[in-house]
């Protein structure tokens, strides 16, 4: 009975213990199986490009732009009527005239013989003005004859009423012959200043009332420009309080243009400011004046700059100490760059900025001198993280 428990027993633990052993040396195959060499994850390195930066001091310079006005601009009328019989060659559209210089002629005639007119008026009452005056000379000294005092002579006695008559129309005559005169002055009309024509208005044989319209001018000694700024960019710069005049030592400013396909530069300087905000962009306004626009006093290589042109300006700012001047396209999320320090390593600097502009930013704190700026794209910068300074860099 006994035995054939056994064997029945023997029968059922026998599978258990084979799975049993081979468990068994299946573990231990694993754990003394030679163990293969580790290889060390290699490090991430990120090439950049780096610039290394120094402080300066610098101008913080603003940039504006503007339309070239002419300072002066004058509507040429007849002061006096008449016909038209000479006009200068040069009083067309664009053309140039000096200071005084005769721009066009009225017929004198009918005022030459106004001014001959009040010549004999002036004559006949100074000839009137003597005879007076030698009668009033002789009732005098008739009276003095009488013995009696001359403050107690009557005024018709010493003919005074007369004399006086005849002085005033010497002064009226005088008065007339000026106004004929000054009548046979203006049918010659000369140019106010310096000036270029911008419009004629009027030809040979015309006849022209008075206050018709002959010619539009404007000034080519000085231009202006209107150069809007905003509050902020105000604080950077030294100009005059609205009504006052610029100083001797007047803010800088470099006008450029393209003329004829060529970029050129003109110097001037902001000469006053305007005491209005505009409503509508909220900008200041200060105006920069450039002498001789046309080049009409020599000296200049420079091609004229004409009334209407639209130009570029650059206005020097204030003078800033300890400034860093880096690319734009290295400041990250408007207040931060990334830097490289002695181990080639990427760290992160917050900085601050104190003005930027298309291309540029100006950083006064946040940086050190001889710091590497990674100027590149890096993707996710990370602390720490291990980089390599391209070959072109800065």
């Amino acid at each position: 009975m006994k035995s054939r428990l056994w064997q029945k027993s023997r029968q059922w633990l026998l599978p258990f213990l084979i799975i049993a052993v081979g468990s068994a040396a299946t573990a231990a195959m694993i754990m003394f199986r030679p163990q293969p060499p580790s290889t060390p994850t290699a490090e991430r390195v990120v090439p950049v490009q780096t610039l290394t930066v120094v402080s300066r001091d610098m101008n913080i310079n603003i940039n504006s732009q503007g339309t070239v006005a002419p300072r002066t601009q004058t509507t040429i009328v007849a002061e006096v009527s008449g016909r038209v019989i000479s006009v200068s060659d040069k009083l067309v559209t664009g053309g140039f005239f000096s200071a005084g210089e005769v721009m066009l002629v009225i017929d004198p005639a009918d005022y030459e013989v106004a001014v001959e007119q009040a010549r004999a008026n002036l004559l006949t009452a100074e000839a009137q003005l003597a005879q007076q005056q030698a009668q009033a000379d002789q009732a005098a000294r008739e009276w003095d004859l009488s013995g009696r005092p001359r403050e107690n002579a009557p005024i018709l006695a010493l003919r005074t009423p007369f004399l006086r008559e005849a002085e005033a129309r010497v002064l009226y005559s005088e008065s007339e012959l000026s106004r004929a005169q000054r009548q046979l002055d203006r049918t010659t009309v000369r140019a106010p200043y310096d000036a270029l024509v911008r419009e004629k208005s009027a030809e040979i044989g015309q006849y022209l009332g008075t206050g018709a319209q002959i010619a539009n001018l404007f000034a080519t000694d000085y231009a202006e420009i209107r150069l809007p700024l905003s509050d902020s960019d105000r604080r950077w710069l030294t100009l005059p309080e609205p009504g006052q005049l610029a100083p001797v030592n007047a803010t800088q400013v470099t006008l450029h243009t393209t003329v004829a396909g060529k970029k050129h530069r003109w110097q001037a300087e902001i000469v006053r400011t305007e005491g209005v905000v505009d409503s509508n962009s909220r900008m200041h306004y200060a105006v920069a004046r450039v002498v001789d626009p046309y080049g009409m006093q020599g000296g200049s290589d420079l091609p004229p700059l004409p009334a209407g042109s639209f130009v570029n300006a650059e206005i020097e700012g204030n003078r800033i100490t300890g400034v860093f001047d880096i690319p734009l396209e290295a400041l990250r999320n408007g207040d931060q760059v990334l830097v490289m320090d002695m181990e080639q390593r990427l760290r992160q600097r917050q900085v601050n900025v104190i003005r930027s502009d298309a291309n540029r930013v100006y950083i006064n704190d946040g940086l050190n001198d001889n710091d590497r700026v990674i100027v590149s794209p890096v993707p996710i910068p990370i602390e720490g993280m291990r980089v390599n300074p391209d070959a072109g860099q800065s």
